[in-house]
């Protein structure tokens, strides 16, 4: 629900804490110049500048882009398993420095399945994050079917379950785990790739394990297409909430848009490294670039962007899942020894801006829905977060669409002390990042100490809102 604005917040001649003016603001209905108010945590005043009130803090934006923090609605920042990997604060800061104010953090191994849990886990994040959270529950199974309602009760409406393994679960898993939250009214992300397609595939590369290429032909684009194409048919047959995760292919995203022509409830995303770099970079690029799925071809990444364009993928995601280099080293010889996962949470802005808006393949309007409002809708947290608009959340970003990085692993805040993107041209960034009003980053440093974020309940069970 939309919350009521505090008595006085724009009570004549009285100072607000916040004004940021001389900006080009992302509304829902399009850029347009002016400035907002901030009154404690909230905006109370969008407006242009000569109806702007005093404030006790002025920014000039000078003309760049004020849009609303982004929402990372999958990012693997803390695991209690994997803490050498990354954590609240070093990933939190990540987050800032991408223009990220809100993140859905997504076990890798220590899943989320008890409302104890949940306020463990909410309790670290809250002294040790630098932005605001949400929470996903992790590798669902038969076993783990009957917490779901509690742990909605909680604040966690989100769910996610494998095709394949380590966490596989069968149709009959999913029916169950579809069915329930269609009941208590949250979502289901599904890894989709077919775990058989994968085990065959895998034996005729005996002896090639050398070269990281390998790693994406043993997971072939039908793995990914026939594990979407079963999935979306248990979402048509129980009514769930099917949020299809990390989406790398062609064939992945005609099912989705066969499932929603039919009328199917489904949504999903993509991550930046699919809409980047593609197969044939892997042997030069090394272990670092192998994940889950993997890198596919450069049709594929072009289908992804059309895509993300026309709305038939919702919302960008980092799946940010980075390693000790070390991890990522080991498979040099073997790929197979080498940690799945990347970095990327830094960087989903700079890649739709520098590859997406500044190229033609993407428009603002779009760049919001993709980064901000429809994340805020799939969580249910719109609209206290992803929109510009009194009585939300003061999350914002000042962006600079002109601003010309390269891209070095001393530009970013993960622990691991690599990026995949090193070395790459970026057109557009962030220059200043507020979470509730309070600048946390600004240029090139944090400027917050560890334990300002808060843990985000998704409100209306986890439901899309429509418009």
């Amino acid at each position: 629900m939309h919350r009521p604005l505090p008595a006085g917040t724009q009570a004549p001649g009285r100072a607000v804490d916040l004004v940021i003016r001389n900006a080009k603001l992302l509304l829902e209905s399009g850029l347009v110049r002016g400035g907002v108010a901030v009154s404690g945590d909230r905006i109370c005043l969008i407006a242009t500048d000569e109806h702007l009130p005093s404030a006790n803090t002025v920014i000039d934006a000078h003309q760049k882009v004020l849009m609303p923090g982004l929402i990372d609605g999958h990012a693997h920042l803390h695991d209690p398993a994997r803490l050498d990997h990354e954590d609240f604060t070093t990933g939190s800061r990540a987050a800032a420095a991408g223009g990220v104010t809100t993140v859905v953090d997504m076990p890798l191994t220590s899943p989320v399945l008890s409302p104890q849990a949940v306020e463990e886990k909410a309790k670290q994040g809250e002294s040790m994050s630098i932005v605001d959270f949400g929470l996903y529950a992790g590798m669902m199974s038969a076993d783990s079917v009957a917490v779901i309602p509690s742990l909605i009760e909680k604040g966690v409406a989100a769910f996610k379950a494998f095709t394949c393994a380590p966490y596989f679960a069968n149709d009959g898993v999913i029916t169950r785990l579809l069915s329930e939250v269609s009941e208590h009214g949250g979502h289901l992300t599904v890894h989709c790739e077919n775990q058989g397609v994968l085990d065959e595939f895998k034996k005729d590369l005996e002896g090639e394990w050398d070269a990281p290429v390998s790693h994406s032909l043993a997971r072939p684009n039908l793995a990914e297409q026939l594990a979407v194409h079963q999935t979306v048919g248990i979402a048509q047959q129980t009514g769930g909430h099917l949020h299809i995760a990390h989406v790398s292919t062609r064939e992945a995203v005609k099912e989705i848009e066969r499932g929603r022509a039919a009328g199917i409830t489904i949504t999903s995303e993509v991550c930046p490294h699919h809409l980047v770099f593609y197969r044939d970079e892997m042997n030069r690029l090394g272990p670092k670039s192998k994940m889950n799925p993997p890198l596919r071809s450069k049709e594929d990444r072009a289908a992804l962007w059309a895509a993300l364009l026309r709305g038939s993928i919702e919302m960008a995601v980092s799946d940010h899942a980075p390693s000790p280099a070390e991890e990522k080293d080991s498979g040099k010889e073997d790929i197979r020894e080498a940690w799945s996962g990347v970095d990327g949470i830094q960087m989903i802005l700079r890649i739709l801006l520098s590859e997406g808006v500044n190229k033609g393949r993407l428009s603002f309007s779009r760049l919001l829905d993709v980064t901000c409002r429809n994340p805020a809708r799939i969580f249910g947290l719109y609209p206290k977060k992803g929109v510009l608009q009194v009585g939300s959340d003061a999350d914002m970003v000042i962006v600079d669409p002109t601003r010309e990085e390269t891209m070095k692993t001393d530009m970013m805040f993960s622990k691991c002390g690599w990026t995949l993107y090193e070395g790459m041209a970026m057109k557009g960034a962030p220059v200043m990042t507020f979470v509730r009003g309070v600048q946390v980053f600004n240029e090139d440093r944090t400027t917050i100490k560890p334990g300002y974020g808060r843990f985000q309940k998704m409100g209306d069970a986890g439901k899309v809102v429509e418009d």
